[in-house]
């Protein structure tokens, strides 16, 4: 799975918290500019709608997915920033 890392935290001298936000992709239409300002309620309608997406990006920003401990060793060797898309995958090791 992907995730993109949205915070960065030391937890202690050797310890380093990933703070992760599951990536994915939500598509948008936009209408035709003619067929949107031919029709006033047309305008208001995409107004609204243009103002939820900005609420839920807000509220998506301000909600985390996962977060992942690592030791500073290994988190300063790959060199991770917050924006970096991170890909984690789980396997079983021992049954």
């Amino acid at each position: 799975m992907k995730y993109k890392i949205v915070k960065i935290e030391l937890k202690e001298d050797n310890l380093v918290v990933l703070w992760l936000k599951k990536v994915s992709s939500n598509a948008t239409v936009m209408p035709k500019i003619d067929n949107l300002f031919s029709d006033p309620a047309k305008l208001i309608e995409f107004g609204k709608h243009v103002s939820m997406s900005y609420a839920k990006a807000i509220e998506e920003l301000m909600q985390f997915d996962a977060y992942f401990t690592i030791d500073y060793d290994e988190y300063n060797l790959r060199d991770l920033r917050v924006g970096d898309i991170v890909e984690i995958e789980i396997k079983q090791i021992e049954k």
